[in-house]
This record gives C-alpha cells, sequence and structure tokens, in this order.
C-alpha cells in the first residue's frame, strides 16, 4: 500500500513539474533552422545565431547577427503536454503575429523528443511553408 502512495505521490509531483514548465519563460538558443514547402518537401537552411523565446503570452524568434526583423506572436490558447520536462512532450501555442504588416494566425511547437528539442513555426500567411529551429541550449529566464 505505501508503494502505490509513494508512486502516486510521484508521478504527481513529475507531472506538476512538466506542466509548470509551460508557465515559464524560456529561452531557446539555436544556431539552424530549415524551411520546408506545404508539401514536407526541404527548401533552404539557414544558419545563424537563433534565438526563440517563449512565455505563456508571446513567442518572439530572432536573429542576432542579422537586420532582418524578427517574429513577435501574441499568444491566443496553449496546449502543453510534457511527460518529462524538456526533455519529452511538447508545447503548442497558437498565435497572433504581423509579417510586413498583415495579421495572420500562426502554430508554434516547442517539441522535445530522443533528448532533441526543436521549435517549429508554421504561419498561415506563409502557404503551407514550415520553419523548424534545432535548439542547442536553452534557459529558463527567472
Amino acid at each position: 500500500m505505501s508503494k502505490i502512495i509513494f508512486l502516486s505521490v510521484l508521478f504527481f509531483v513529475t507531472g506538476l513539474n512538466a506542466m509548470s514548465q509551460c508557465d515559464k519563460k524560456v529561452t531557446w538558443h539555436a544556431s539552424k533552422v530549415d524551411m520546408f514547402d506545404a508539401k514536407g518537401s526541404f527548401l533552404q537552411t539557414k544558419e545563424a545565431t537563433i534565438i526563440v523565446e517563449t512565455d505563456p503570452k508571446k513567442v518572439t524568434l530572432s536573429f542576432k547577427e542579422s537586420s532582418e526583423d524578427g517574429l513577435e506572436g501574441t499568444v491566443t490558447e496553449k496546449v502543453c503536454d510534457w511527460k518529462k520536462a524538456f526533455a519529452d512532450g511538447k508545447t503548442v501555442y497558437h498565435a497572433t503575429v504581423s509579417v510586413d504588416g498583415r495579421t495572420s494566425n500562426a502554430t508554434f511547437t516547442v517539441e522535445a523528443k530522443d533528448g532533441k528539442v526543436t521549435v517549429s513555426a508554421d504561419i498561415e500567411m506563409m502557404e503551407g511553408r514550415k520553419f523548424v529551429v534545432y535548439v542547442d541550449t536553452y534557459e529558463e529566464v527567472k
């Protein structure tokens, strides 16, 4: 009986830790982003210092050494499903973004599988093109 109680508490605490990451601001650092077309075919790679910041209210993507404008999305909905914090699971952010002065719906997905983390961006007005950022490191912002 005590084993059942212990396991229940362990799963509850682990679940709280995994879910609590969704309410934190996190900075994701990467050096590569790939672009794919609507059919999933590879289009191009861009190598740069890429910074993605996520928090419950917004998602931003920027290139550190570039004069290109970054991308900022205002979160309208968030779905969090982590089995193990930052290691196994994903958070999906539905957001609105402004691209070239026009507003569009977008979906940003932070996903970890087998120890590898990616952040993908799918912006409606980009006609199915998808961007996948390959995360090298991350940090929780206190």
